[in-house]
């Protein structure tokens, strides 16, 4: 609307991310961890940028809004899924019916 692409909005959306990471790095303390935690956040900060990537790329090929941001939001039915299969993790009926729910709602949001 104020004459930015989707690709500058999201990159200083980014960009005005990073301060407010390496301040609360900071102001816990500078913790470091094993090679092996750090190669997982930044693993997870990559995929987070990806997932950022397609939602913009979605809103430019005309999708619904409340959809697009309801499924990527909905990141924790990956999660849990992966919990299960990675780590063995049980999936409570609660969880379980949770997760029915989620899905459900989504469905119904697209049609």
């Amino acid at each position: 609307m104020r004459g930015l692409g989707s690709a500058s909005v999201l990159f200083w959306v980014v960009l005005g991310e990073l301060p407010l990471a390496l301040i609360y790095w900071t102001w816990r303390g500078r913790q470091t961890g094993p090679t092996v935690g750090a190669a997982w956040a930044l693993g997870a900060g990559v995929f987070t940028a990806v997932a950022l990537i397609l939602l913009n790329e979605s809103f430019s090929r005309g999708a619904k809004a409340a959809l697009a941001v309801g499924i990527m939001n909905a990141n924790f039915i990956l999660v849990a899924l992966l919990a299960f299969l990675l780590f063995r993790e049980h999936l409570q009926p609660s969880k379980l019916l949770g997760l029915a729910a989620t899905l459900s709602g989504l469905w119904l949001m697209a049609r």
